[in-house]
């Protein structure tokens, strides 16, 4: 198989797992090579950390104390960038398979000794991988630093951690989500519908569905995230939504693999 640098490596894999190595490394320089992700990597910081900034300095033109100020910008760095981070997932990946599909590049690749489900983990472990890195890993990183610098106080690593997985894990959602619906839909405006209306629809709902209905998806994480992150007392059922959020991550990798063996080219 040929790779993006156009050096024949060999396909060691077999079964389902063919051609995903080669397929793996192919989409990672196309996310990394040629410091394509210097740029992602800036705008993530000037939204996310940038945002805290501002919401340092008003919360300290306004009078309040140190640990206010320090309690506030961790709430809003887990909820707003819980959120900031879906968006970027919907919106970047909504062509991923799609554009694959329409531009006849997934049937070329397929020709070649590429298994489908291979085709399909490479996207979602490489996408995975810079959603991890770009929105949540580097500006946590800058915001511990934003921490000890602004107002002295760094967040207790164990609770910050808390809150952090759970941020990850809404990331993880919506990037299986947004690749199943790539494998489902043959143009772009249903996959970013779908996935916003439903990210969205998270402030709306919980107000008026049954307790219990809100507690299968994962609209209360962004609530979690920042509960967890300041050790507050966390709402009853709390696990529910974290289970749930992991076993609906997992029925549409299994949904998006099965779909796309389906894939007529």
């Amino acid at each position: 198989m040929t790779t993006a640098n156009n050096t024949l490596k060999p396909v060691l894999e077999r079964g389902w797992r063919r051609g995903f190595g080669n397929l793996f490394r192919s989409e990672n320089s196309l996310r990394w090579g040629k410091n394509r992700w210097i740029l992602s990597a800036l705008i993530w910081l000037a939204i996310l950390n940038g945002f805290v900034f501002l919401v340092a300095y008003g919360e300290a033109e306004g009078g309040s104390t140190t640990a206010e100020i320090a309690a506030e910008c961790i709430a809003v760095f887990m909820t707003f960038g819980t959120i900031a981070t879906a968006v970027g997932v919907v919106t970047g990946l909504q062509g991923a398979i799609i554009r694959e599909k329409q531009l006849g590049t997934a049937a070329w690749v397929l020709s070649k000794p590429v298994s489908r489900s291979g085709f399909i983990l490479a996207k979602l472990l490489s996408h995975s991988f810079v959603y991890l890195t770009l929105p949540l890993i580097l500006p946590s990183l800058v915001f511990y630093a934003q921490s000890q610098m602004l107002w002295g106080q760094i967040p207790p690593l164990s609770q910050f951690l808390a809150g952090w997985l759970v941020m990850a894990l809404h990331m993880l959602f919506y990037v299986s989500f947004t690749i199943m619906l790539g494998t489902l839909f043959s143009s772009r405006g249903p996959v970013s519908a779908i996935g916003l209306g439903f990210l969205f629809s998270g402030q709306i709902f919980p107000n008026f569905l049954p307790t219990w209905a809100t507690l299968i998806f994962l609209w209360k994480l962004s609530e979690l995230a920042p509960a967890l992150a300041l050790g507050q007392p966390l709402p009853p059922g709390w696990p529910i939504p974290i289970i749930a959020t992991i076993a609906w991550t997992i029925v549409f990798i299994v949904i998006a693999l099965w779909r796309f063996e389906r894939e007529e080219f």
